[in-house]
């Protein structure tokens, strides 16, 4: 592990270091997807655990912000776009196996029983998992696509609260704190310019607005 991650640089000598570079990136991008799958497992497992009960509030932060961090940074440290679909995907999989895992041993409930009612839920759902790996690699471009990519994941962030916000149920006050609070973070990890930071968060402010305008809509 040490090796995989190791910060030292060779210099293009000839193809032995090439294939130390190429080497260290296989295994850096191992380390990643087994990060995905395991801490996806363990997101998914504890919040289904304790989802009957923790306080309404905790569970408001906790689902499903926390998962949908662990995809952007499995994301964002991916070697390629690819590797870093593969890696939110990994993550998507490992929460979903880990709540019906722990609906199965702890609630003692019928794995997958209560999935099937709302199918388009859960695929829309591991979707929006799976697409916060790419747009996380895209937001650490120092370019106008990386602030693209940037203000889609802070929107899709600010967006989970426009259900809550439309229905004014009780968690509303603390998934858009939480949202908030990702989507300035967000903002000072990835963009590193003031033009970037405000085109970044105007993207981001006009998905979450153009997604609840939608959901009123309908």
């Amino acid at each position: 592990m040490v090796w995989a991650f190791s910060s030292r640089k060779h210099s293009p000598l000839g193809p032995e270091q090439e294939f130390i570079a190429l080497d260290r990136r296989d295994r850096r991008s191992q380390w990643y997807l087994l990060v995905a799958l395991i801490g996806g497992l363990v997101v998914g497992f504890v919040g289904a655990g304790l989802s009957s009960s923790a306080p309404f509030w905790l569970m408001a932060v906790y689902d499903p912000y926390l998962i949908m961090v662990l995809a952007v940074i499995v994301g964002a440290g991916a070697a390629g776009f690819g590797w870093s679909l593969l890696n939110s995907s990994m993550a998507a999989f490992g929460a979903l196996v880990g709540q019906i895992t722990a609906d199965s041993a702890i609630h003692h409930e019928v794995p997958l029983g209560g999935l099937g009612s709302a199918p388009g839920g859960l695929v829309v759902g591991l979707a929006v998992i799976a697409l916060l790996g790419p747009l996380g690699y895209g937001a650490t471009r120092c370019d106008r696509l990386g602030g693209v990519c940037y203000g889609l994941t802070a929107g899709v962030l600010l967006s989970m609260t426009a259900e809550e916000l439309m229905a004014m149920t009780e968690e509303w006050p603390y998934a858009l704190s939480a949202s908030a609070l990702l989507w300035a973070g967000f903002l000072l990890l990835f963009r590193r310019r003031i033009g970037d930071r405000i085109f970044g968060a105007v993207v981001g402010l006009a998905y979450s607005v153009g997604y609840g305008l939608v959901l009123q809509a309908l």
